[in-house]
């Protein structure tokens, strides 16, 4: 075997070398879009389904089916925090029929604590519960919750709320994945982990509410 033999033989091997590297790599950028893509995917399918159902209750603030029962505006919140909201309402039945029973209920938002049981160290519950009974939360990534009130001339309200005095909203959503992607590489930020989604309900005015 020749010198000029050995120089090819260790010619192939770095290029075969190379080649694995590259394949490996490209591998990896597949494996890493193909997780994001089914991350973002229920990120995006997380908010949907928050938004949803917010919406849905918060449109309904004041509603009584009992038209005789329909609380005044200025008493129909009965408590507003940056994450927290109690509101008068009557809740739907059942999910096919949206009418109510025509009893006044009384419903609570709240942003609960961390969730510890995830990778992602930012995710909360985000409790929807009538308050005297047991707290209703799933874990949809929410990072961040937080409303804004304002009066009837758009003016901000400072804290503590008056909440009589409340004619619309600013309601602000993250929601983040739970689990994220390599989550264990220290180099990567936050923001490279975890697919995230915004949501923004600027001036929330429910016909109920409006003064």
């Amino acid at each position: 075997m020749g010198f000029s033999t050995l120089i090819d033989i260790l010619g192939a091997m770095i290029i075969g070398a190379l080649m694995l590297l590259t394949i490996k790599a490209f591998n990896g950028n597949v494996s890493e879009n193909t997780s994001k893509y089914h991350s973002d995917l229920i990120v995006q399918q997380n908010l949907v389904s928050i938004i949803d159902l917010i919406e849905y209750d918060f449109s309904r603030l004041g509603y009584c089916e009992d038209p005789t029962k329909i609380p005044n505006p200025e008493n129909m919140i009965l408590y507003a925090d940056s994450t927290a909201i109690e509101f008068c309402t009557d809740l739907a039945l059942n999910s096919s029929d949206f009418r109510g029973d025509g009893i006044l209920d009384t419903l609570r938002y709240e942003l609960g604590d961390d969730v510890n049981k995830t990778p992602n160290p930012n995710d909360k519950l985000l409790y929807r519960f009538i308050p005297g009974f047991d707290k209703d939360a799933s874990n949809l990534g929410i990072t961040h919750f937080s409303i804004k009130y304002f009066d009837n001339f758009g003016n901000l309200l400072s804290h503590p709320i008056n909440a009589q005095i409340i004619a619309s909203m600013q309601i602000d959503i993250k929601v983040e994945d739970c689990y994220g992607y390599d989550t264990d590489n220290l180099e990567k930020e936050h923001s490279e982990k975890y697919q995230t989604a915004l949501w923004r309900q600027i001036r929330l005015a429910t016909k109920n509410i409006s003064r």
